[in-house]
């Protein structure tokens, strides 16, 4: 994906919430467990000190989610969608289909892995130390309406 492209900060953000977040769980079509699994394997590879790496859950879905683990109890917060289905408006959400969303995610943990994130000061793009706000880019995205 083009950082001119109108969804690149969503899908950097959701890319950095799967590098820097702890207690992840990605729910996800069958299809797409290998690529996972090579994603997390390069997390390792990047982040040697990192002792928690997502989970995954094969799910009769046609998205991609990911939740995280509130303070170490079972509830569970949903902070990803990939797919086209609108999720609640806290959802860092990428409104394309299942495998498009998820070929930009993986190009774009693959660019912050080799730029050194999230053990680098900036190197996550710009704005990627202020928090992220869904409703306003999803207002942007839509034209403002």
């Amino acid at each position: 994906m083009r950082i001119d492209d109108q969804l690149w900060p969503a899908v950097r953000e959701a890319a950095r919430r799967i590098l820097r977040e702890d207690s992840l769980t990605i729910r996800t079509p069958s299809q797409f467990v290998q690529e996972i699994d090579r994603l997390v394997l390069m997390m390792a590879d990047a982040q040697p000190s990192r002792l928690s790496f997502p989970s995954v859950v094969v799910a009769d879905t046609l998205s991609v989610d990911m939740e995280q683990a509130i303070g170490g109890t079972a509830k569970r917060k949903h902070i990803v969608r990939l797919g086209p289905e609108e999720p609640a408006i806290d959802v860092c959400w990428i409104p394309l289909e299942t495998e498009s969303a998820w070929a930009a995610i993986f190009e774009a943990c693959e660019d912050l892995l080799e730029a050194g994130y999230p053990g680098c000061a900036g190197c996550g793009g710009p704005n990627s130390e202020l928090p992220w706000d869904e409703e306003k880019f999803r207002q942007i995205r839509s034209g403002g309406q």
